[in-house]
C-alpha cells in the first residue's frame, strides 16, 4: 500500500498550537458573557474550539488531545466525570471500535484487490470509465469499510497505473489528477451510504434516538445507497469533463492486472472473512424488525466472531495494530463534548444566535440552508465527527421549530459532516493530496460545482425519499414537548 510522507512534528508549531488552545479557553473564563450564554456553556464552546485547533494542527497526538480536552471538561466545572465519561464512552465509540475489525479484516485479504481488478478488465484502457469504476469502487467498498483504508487501497493501485503509464510527473498528469480527487471523493460518499460506513451517521441516529426516533439500517441504506451511487457517477463525470484524462497504455494495464490477479481461488480464511461481514449485515438489516439486534452490539459481537478460535479471520494482535484508535477517540471526546454543549444549553444558543430566523422558513429552504451550512462547515472544520456531534443536536432542535422533519436534517448534516470536494483539508483528500498529482486550486477549480449541484440534490433527495419511508415533520405538539424537555 502506498503511503505519505509523514511529516516530523514541528515542537515550535506544536507549542504555540498548544498556547492557542490555553488562551481560547482562559478567554472563555473570563470575557464578559454573550447575553443567553452561561460561563459553562461558553467553556464547552471554548474547549471544542481549542480541541479543533489542536487536531487540525496535529501539535500532538489526536488521542492524547481528546482525552486531555475531555478531562477539562469535569474540572472546569462544565459537567460531572461521570457524565463526561458517559458521553465519551456512548454506543458511537463502541460502534467505531466494532467497526473497526470489518476495515482491518478486508485490508488483510485480497478481496480489494480483486474489487479493483474487475474494475480494471471492465473500463479496459478506457481513462473516464477507470475513473468511473474507481470513485463507484471506492464508494461501494467504503460503505462497509472506514473512509481511510479504503481510499489507501485503490490510490495504492491508482499511483501503480500512473508509474506504469509513463510514470508521469505528479501534477502534469490530467489522468492522475482525476483519480487522486476521484478516488478520496468515492470515499467519503460511500462511507455515507451506510451506517456502518462512518461515524457521523452514527451520531446522527444517536441523537434522533434521543428524541424517540429510530432510523433503522435499512431506512438508512434505502435513503443512502441511491444519493450515494447517483453522487459517485456525477463526479466522476464532472471531473473527466473538466480534466480530460489522457488515455492509458496497454503496458500500464497490463501491470496493474499483474497486481491485482494472480490470487487464485478465495481462501478459507478469506471466505470465512466475507461470511462474517455477510452476517453481519444480514443481522444488522434485520434489525429493522429485530431491534435486539441493536447495531453497535452486533459490530461489537462481529469484531469477536472475527477472533474465535476455528474462524481466526483477524488476531487481537492485527486489531490493535491496525484499528484507527486515535480517530476512535476523537469519536468519542466529540461525543463528551457535544454532551456538554446540550447539557449547558451552548448548542440551543448557537441556532438561537444564528439560525434563529430559520424557524419562520419552509420545510424546503430550512433543508437547502441547512445543506449549504454544514457543507461550508466542513470547509472550515476538517474533522467529519467534530461537524457531526457539535452540529446534528442543534439541527434537530431547529427541525423541531420550523415544522421540518427531524430526519431528514439529520442525515442532511450527516452527509456533509463527512463529504467534502473543496479543500484536502479532511484527512481522507489529504491522503492522496500528499502524493501532489493534484494542487489545492485544481481541487477548488472542479470541487465548486459538485459541492453546489449536491448541495441541492441532498436538500431535495433526502426529505422525498426520507418522506416516502414515513420520516416526515414531527407532531407540532410532541415537536413542542421535546422542545421543552431539552430546555
Amino acid at each position: 500500500m502506498a503511503k505519505a510522507n509523514k511529516k516530523p512534528v514541528n515542537k515550535k508549531k506544536a507549542l504555540t498550537m498548544l498556547a492557542i488552545a490555553a488562551v481560547i479557553i482562559i478567554l472563555a473564563r473570563i470575557l464578559p458573557l454573550p447575553a443567553g450564554l452561561s460561563r459553562e456553556g461558553l467553556t464547552a464552546l471554548a474547549i471544542m474550539i481549542a480541541a479543533l485547533v489542536l487536531w487540525v494542527s496535529e501539535a500532538m497526538n489526536m488521542a492524547v488531545t481528546t482525552i486531555l480536552l475531555c478531562c477539562m471538561l469535569p474540572f472546569l466545572g462544565v459537567m460531572t466525570p461521570r457524565d463526561m465519561f458517559k458521553g465519551f464512552g456512548g454506543s458511537v465509540f463502541f460502534f467505531m471500535i466494532g467497526t473497526m475489525s470489518i476495515t482491518t479484516a478486508l485490508a488483510s485479504t485480497t478481496i480489494p484487490n480483486r474489487m479493483a481488478g474487475a474494475i480494471l478488465s471492465w473500463s479496459k484502457n478506457n481513462p473516464r470509465k477507470l475513473v468511473l469504476g474507481f470513485t463507484l469502487g471506492t464508494a461501494v467498498l467504503s460503505s462497509i469499510m472506514s473512509n481511510m483504508p479504503t481510499c489507501a487501497l485503490f490510490a495504492s493501485l491508482g499511483i501503480a497505473i500512473m508509474r506504469a503509464n509513463g510514470d508521469p510527473k505528479p501534477g502534469t498528469t490530467n489522468l492522475g489528477r482525476c483519480l487522486m480527487i476521484a478516488i478520496p471523493a468515492g470515499s467519503v460518499i460511500g462511507g455515507f451510504m451506510t451506517p456502518a460506513g462512518g461515524p457521523t451517521n452514527i451520531v446522527a441516529i444517536n441523537a434522533l434516538e434521543d428524541i424517540g426516533i429510530r432510523v433503522t439500517f435499512l431506512d438508512w441504506m434505502i435513503v443512502g445507497y441511491p444519493i450515494g451511487i447517483v453522487c459517485a457517477i456525477l463526479f466522476a463525470l464532472w471531473i473527466c469533463l473538466f480534466y480530460k484524462p489522457e488515455k492509458i497504455d496497454e503496458s500500464a494495464l497490463t501491470i496493474a492486472h499483474e497486481m491485482v490477479s494472480g490470487s487464485g481461488p478465495l481462501t478459507a480464511r478469506e471466505i470465512k472473512c466475507l461470511c462474517v461481514v455477510a452476517l453481519m449485515f444480514i443481522t444488522w438489516i434485520l434489525s429493522t424488525w429485530i431491534p435486539i439486534f441493536n447495531t453497535t452490539v452486533v459490530a461489537l459481537m462481529g469484531t469477536c466472531l472475527f477472533m474465535i478460535p476455528g474462524i481466526d479471520v483477524i488476531s487481537w494482535h492485527d486489531y490493535m495494530d491496525n484499528g484507527g484508535w486515535d480517530g476512535t477517540f476523537l469519536v468519542g471526546g466529540v461525543g463528551a463534548m457535544a454532551d456538554a454543549c446540550l447539557a449547558t444549553g451552548a448548542a440551543k444558543w448557537i441556532i438561537d444566535t444564528t439560525l434563529g430566523g430559520a424557524a419562520g422558513w419552509t420545510p424546503f429552504v430550512v433543508c437547502l440552508g441547512v445543506s449549504a451550512l454544514i457543507c461550508v462547515l466542513h470547509w472550515l472544520c476538517p474533522s467529519g465527527p467534530a461537524v457531526a456531534g457539535f452540529a446534528v443536536a442543534p439541527i434537530i432542535m431547529l427541525a423541531l421549530q420550523a415544522g421540518a422533519s427531524p430526519v431528514a436534517l439529520a442525515i442532511i448534516t450527516a452527509f456533509w459532516s463527512g463529504v467534502t470536494f473543496l479543500l484536502p483539508t479532511d484527512a481522507v483528500p489529504m491522503f492522496t493530496y500528499s502524493f501532489r498529482y493534484y494542487t489545492i486550486m485544481d481541487m477548488v477549480k472542479e470541487g465548486w460545482v459538485p459541492s453546489v449541484v449536491f448541495v441541492v440534490l441532498v436538500a431535495v433527495a433526502v426529505p422525498l425519499i426520507s418522506g416516502l419511508l414515513g420520516y416526515g415533520p414531527m407532531d407540532p405538539g410532541a415537536a413542542k414537548e421535546i422542545l421543552a424537555s431539552l430546555g
